[in-house]
C-alpha cells in the first residue's frame, strides 16, 4: 500500500513540473522593444500625423453657418464664430478624447485654435448651392450697379427712345437705378415711348412719358428714334372695351377733331375731319378679327398671311401695295390707288388681333380730288402716333 502511495505522488510531481516546460514551449518569442516606449494616443486611434493638419471645408445639412466653439462641447456661451456653408478651414486634427470634434486653426480662439462638430466637415469643396449663387450674382450685380453710377453723365439734347423687349415676355423692366441690382418701377410693354435725359455705359436714365416716372432702362432693349421734340398731349380719342384690353390715345392732326360714328362691343368707327375743306378726310375703322386673335403686331403675320390682305385691295382695286415701319417698330400695309386721279388710300395695321385701319380721301368740296404726297405722309405719320395703352 505504502508502494501505490508513493508511486502516485511521483507520479504527480513529474506531471506538475512538465506543465511549465509545456507552456514554455507554445509562448510567443519575447518583445525585442526596448523598454519606457509606450504607444502614442494617435497611434492607439489609427491616425497617421503625418496626415495632418490638413484642409477640410464647411458641409451643413441645411446649407446654414457652423458654430466653431472655444472647447469641444456644446454649450451656451462657448460659440466664438461662425463658418458660412464652403468655407475652406485648416484642422490641426480630430479631438483625441472625443473624435466627434476637430481642432481647427482660427485666430479668435485661445492660442490660434477652436473646434467644430467633425460631421460637418468634408475634404473637397462642395458645390455651391442655389442659395450661395443667388447671393453672388446679386453681389456681382450690386457691384455692376454701383460701376454704372459712377459713370453717369446728363444728355445735352434728350433722345426721344421706345422700349424693343426682343424677350418672349414681351415687357422690359423699368427701375430705379442702371442695374439689375435696383428695385424695378414697372414693366413696360414693347413700343413705349420714353424721353431720356441721361445715360451711362448700358443703361438710359429717362421719363416714361405715359406715366411721367422717371427711372433706368437698359440699352439694350431700346431702339433710339430721334431727338426728343415736345409735342402738344395727347387725347383721348377713344376706347375699345372688348375684354376691357386697351385704350386708343393720340394727338390729331393740326386743325383736326374726331368724331365718333358708333361703337359695337369689338368694333369701332369715327370720322376724323377739318373746317379747311381742302384737307383730305380720313376714317377709321378698328375692329377684333379672329383671323389675328394671336397675333401682336402686323410683323408677326406670314408672307401667306400678308397676300391675303393685299388680295383684299388689288381684287378689287388697282392699287400700289408698299409697308413702312412705324415709330413703334409697327409694319403698316399701304394701298395706294394707281392713276393719274388718286383718290384715296388704305392704310391697314395689326395689333393684338385687332385691325386697324385708315382710310384716306379729298373731301368732296376740295378744288382738287387728287391726294398729295404730303397728305398721305400726314396720315401715316398719325397712324404712327397711335398709342395703344392698356385698359385699367
Amino acid at each position: 500500500m505504502k508502494k501505490q502511495i508513493i508511486a502516485f505522488l511521483l507520479a504527480a510531481v513529474l506531471l506538475l513540473a512538465a506543465v511549465p516546460m509545456a507552456l514554455a514551449e507554445n509562448a510567443e518569442p519575447e518583445s525585442t522593444e526596448p523598454e519606457g516606449v509606450p504607444m502614442t494616443l494617435e497611434e492607439m486611434m489609427g491616425l497617421n500625423p503625418a496626415e495632418w493638419p490638413k484642409t477640410m471645408y464647411v458641409y451643413t445639412e441645411n446649407r446654414g453657418k457652423l458654430n466653431v466653439r472655444s472647447e469641444p462641447m456644446a454649450k451656451d456661451g462657448n460659440v466664438i464664430e461662425q463658418l458660412e456653408y464652403g468655407t475652406k478651414v485648416i484642422v490641426e486634427s480630430p479631438v483625441i478624447i472625443d473624435p466627434e470634434w476637430s481642432c481647427i486653426q482660427s485666430q479668435k480662439g485661445k492660442d490660434g485654435v477652436a473646434y467644430v462638430m467633425t460631421r460637418f466637415l468634408v475634404n473637397s469643396r462642395p458645390q455651391d448651392t442655389d442659395k450661395v449663387i443667388a447671393e453672388k450674382e446679386y453681389k456681382a450685380n450690386l457691384e455692376e450697379l454701383k460701376k454704372q453710377q459712377g459713370t453717369e453723365k446728363g444728355l445735352e439734347q434728350p433722345l426721344l427712345i421706345a422700349v424693343r423687349a426682343g424677350r418672349p415676355s414681351g415687357w422690359v423692366n423699368f427701375r430705379v437705378g442702371p442695374g439689375v441690382a435696383a428695385d424695378r418701377i414697372a414693366s413696360l410693354p414693347d413700343g413705349r415711348q420714353l424721353k431720356a435725359i441721361g445715360e451711362t455705359e448700358k443703361w438710359y436714365k429717362a421719363v416714361d412719358l405715359e406715366t411721367e416716372k422717371t427711372g433706368y432702362i437698359s440699352k439694350n432693349y431700346v431702339t433710339v428714334l430721334g431727338t426728343y421734340v415736345e409735342t402738344p398731349a395727347k387725347e383721348q380719342m377713344g376706347k375699345l372695351n372688348v375684354n376691357g384690353e386697351f385704350s386708343l390715345q393720340c394727338q390729331l392732326p393740326e386743325g383736326y377733331t374726331m368724331q365718333l360714328i358708333n361703337t359695337m362691343g369689338s368694333k369701332i368707327n369715327a370720322y376724323i375731319t377739318s373746317e379747311d375743306k381742302e384737307k383730305p378726310i380720313l376714317q377709321l375703322s378698328i375692329a377684333f378679327n379672329e383671323l389675328y386673335a394671336d397675333v401682336d403686331r402686323m410683323n408677326d403675320l406670314g408672307e401667306e398671311d400678308l397676300k391675303v390682305l393685299e388680295a383684299t385691295f388689288t381684287d378689287m382695286n388697282e392699287v400700289e401695295i408698299s409697308y413702312q415701319e412705324t415709330a413703334y417698330g409697327t409694319k403698316l400695309l399701304i394701298a395706294k390707288e394707281v392713276g393719274d386721279d388718286t383718290d384715296f388710300v388704305d392704310i391697314l395695321s395689326v395689333y393684338k388681333g385687332y385691325s386697324i385701319e385708315f382710310v384716306m380721301t379729298p373731301n368732296p368740296e376740295a378744288k382738287a380730288q387728287a391726294l398729295t404726297d404730303e397728305q398721305i405722309g400726314m396720315c401715316i405719320d398719325f397712324l404712327s402716333e397711335l398709342d395703344f395703352v392698356e385698359a385699367k
